[in-house]
């Protein structure tokens, strides 16, 4: 099995390459094979400089982090009480000075430490789980965090103990064996993490011995970073995060030889910001997380820039702060975005917290400090640790309201109120994802999201997992998984593996009224190749709710498949129930209800429960309301939701039957996966 999953996932991978791409790729083998014939050790990467690289901050900007973020900080350190809690990916890492950088936590086998990292089957191995588990390890993203703590506790201990950290790691991780070496992301991030802590405590406190390893250890990691860049159609993130470490290496430490990688950092950075944000904002990714996991790349390389003299174009700023415009767009009035596309929490920068509830937001307030809008500066959640490094603005936050369409990057939103209720609702229109691969893409195209009074409603079911997620992974990916109009259970675009896709489909926007009214229409042709359906989708927006019309539209062409089935579904965020009264679906919260479905009169309905992954590694029990056509021969369905208002939520009777998220069957996992929650 594990051998037939290897050869399928090299040939979807091939699938999804041009000649050019196939070419590098062959190139490619050929250096790691001539690197595996080497024997490194850390003397060989020994600088011909006497002074380590640091990101120096201004330690009085600490103050600005509140008690309550500090206290979190103070659960990451270890004490003489006990080791520290790094929770992340919905599990408790132990941090101690004893700490096993290569066990899994959850199947607590070990990943092999003395193999070349190239020769490690990381994404066919189930039995020892989801690497990303170890690698979120491997970032060291709690190492500064101890160190801010120990500055702003003046405790030598904390010092000593985050040094001892970076010091066991280089002696656990020889150069380029073991799993650690494998990715350049994680390479970039460790960057970070080291000059930063280097910047907190001073390279006087590293002291001489610890300051030539970790000399060492940071060529290491620019040398690999230059031998292996993520290009073609890898080129996503992953390149921002590599040309970032690169520019801010070889900025801060002029002495290493590494100009050229510098230059050639900053030269892609300025590329790829028009490459990887649409002209309206929208990252390519498909993803609003990842949007401002690569604005945060920016504004650390901004920042570094700017103090060396050599500040990065107007343009490239100006890009970055259209990318917090349309973020600021997606953020309800307490701070949450709707989930689009994959989301695996990675942070430059961490809190102390792997899962950081107003991470986006905490991006664009320092987005606002960056391009001097204030109208950005959203202050939920109060400046974290990367606030202190890349700016917090604490301004009003201005009140957003109207329809706001992002053609190129394909959302169309609403802010305003529903039922007198604040209520931001979302559709995503938009291509599946960035570049042939579309690795952190959905099948969701149509789907519609609702917030109302600050708090989810209808809901992406989210990620759970990345390597070791096998058919889960593959569910919340696809299309019966989202808001949308789903036939037979088929995919609107092919899954080809965990970070692929073929047969991708093609979305286009008919119509938006942009302002203080209208709605959207828009249409993908996900089915016409089986089915010969164009499938459209038209949202009106009025005072009191939304009607949605759901349209399969001939193609006049392909399609011999037979259809028996259309469905149309709504997750609920598991705080939600919901009841059948008639023909209306009531969805109430603590017995208030909150929505009103009208079901389609050519439909029948049923609740099913469903998979709900809140966090990474997380995985909750919801709802999912579905709506079945009666005849699979039906072409047009017209769902109005009713938001019901506070004073109006006596009228609505409660049917004596309904289904309970909580009450709901627990999901259990497969494929190797983690147990959820676990």
């Amino acid at each position: 099995m594990a051998v037939a999953h290897k050869l399928g996932w090299y040939v979807n991978r091939l699938r999804a390459m041009d000649a050019r791409e196939i070419w590098h790729r062959v190139g490619e083998a050929a250096k790691r094979r001539v690197a595996a014939r080497r024997n490194y050790c850390w003397d060989d990467f020994a600088p011909h400089t006497g002074r380590l690289p640091a990101i120096v901050i201004d330690r009085a900007a600490l103050s600005l982090v509140s008690d309550d973020v500090r206290q979190a900080w103070r659960t990451v350190a270890p004490s003489s009480d006990g080791p520290g809690i790094y929770r992340a990916l919905g599990h408790a890492f132990t941090i101690s000075k004893g700490i096993d950088w290569h066990r899994d936590p959850v199947s607590g086998l070990r990943w092999p430490d003395d193999v070349y990292c190239f020769a490690i089957p990381y994404r066919h191995d189930r039995e020892r789980g989801d690497v990303k588990l170890v690698w979120e390890l491997n970032r060291l993203q709690f190492v500064p965090v101890i160190a801010a703590l120990a500055v702003t506790d003046g405790e030598e201990q904390l010092a000593q103990s985050a040094l001892d950290l970076i010091d066991s790691w280089i002696d656990a991780n020889p150069p380029f064996r073991g799993v650690n070496w494998v990715s350049g992301i994680e390479l970039a991030l460790r960057v970070v993490a080291i000059t930063l802590t280097v910047g907190l405590l001073g390279e006087r406190r590293v002291g001489a011995r610890l300051s030539r390893k970790i000399a060492s250890c940071l060529a290491a990691h620019a040398y690999w970073l230059q031998r292996y860049p993520s290009k073609h159609s890898s080129a996503n993130n992953h390149l921002i995060a590599e040309a970032a470490a690169l520019f801010v290496l070889g900025t801060l430490w002029p002495d290493a030889g590494l100009g050229e990688a510098a230059a050639e950092g900053r030269r892609i950075l300025i590329e790829e910001a028009f490459r990887q944000i649409h002209d309206d904002g929208v990252g390519a990714e498909q993803s609003p997380t990842y949007t401002a996991f690569t604005c945060e790349w920016y504004l650390l390389a901004f920042m570094i820039a700017a103090q060396a003299g050599q500040p990065f174009p107007a343009d490239v700023i100006g890009r970055i702060g259209a990318a917090g415009d349309c973020l600021r767009w997606i953020t309800d009035s307490n701070g949450h975005q709707p989930r689009i596309g994959d989301d695996d929490e990675g942070r430059v920068i961490s809190s102390g917290e792997g899962h950081e509830a107003f991470y986006v937001a905490s991006v664009v307030n320092a987005i606002a400090v960056a391009t001097g809008r204030d109208d950005l500066a959203m202050a939920f959640g109060g400046p974290q640790l990367r606030n202190v490094v890349i700016g917090w603005r604490a301004a009003a936050l201005p009140k957003l309201e109207g329809v706001r369409t992002f053609a190129e990057g394909g959302y169309t939103v609403y802010r305003g109120t529903l039922g007198r209720r604040a209520a931001l609702v979302a559709m995503d229109h938009g291509p599946l994802g960035y570049l042939s691969i579309a690795a952190h893409g959905h099948a969701d195209a149509l789907s519609l999201m609702l917030h109302l009074d600050g708090q989810p409603v209808l809901v992406d079911a989210g990620t759970y997992l990345y390597h070791a997620g096998g058919e889960i992974r593959d569910r919340l990916r696809g299309t019966a998984a989202h808001n949308t109009l789903c036939i037979d259970g088929v995919d609107q675009s092919k899954i080809a593996g965990a970070f692929n896709w073929r047969h991708a489909a093609t979305t286009e926007l008919v119509a938006s009224g942009d302002g203080a009214g209208g709605g959207v229409v828009a249409r993908h042709d996900g089915y016409v190749r089986d089915y010969g359906l164009i499938c459209q989708r038209s949202v009106a927006i009025d005072a009191d709710g939304l009607m949605i019309v759901d349209e399969l539209l001939s193609a006049g062409r392909g399609g011999s498949a037979a259809l028996s089935s259309i469905r149309i579904g709504f997750l609920l965020h598991p705080d939600l129930s919901a009841t059948l009264d008639g023909s209306m679906v009531v969805v109430s919260r603590a017995r208030a209800p909150l929505l009103a479905f009208t079901i389609p009169g050519n439909m029948s309905c049923r609740f099913e429960a469903a998979e709900y992954s809140p966090a990474f590694g997380v995985m909750r029990a919801g709802t999912r309301i579905v709506f079945a056509a009666a005849d699979p021969e039906e072409r047009r369905f017209e769902t109005r939701i009713a938001v019901q208002p506070w004073e109006g939520a006596a009228r609505i009777a409660m049917a004596a039957v309904r289904l309970q998220p909580d009450q709901a069957p627990s999901i259990a996992a497969t494929d190797g996966a983690a147990e959820p929650g676990r």
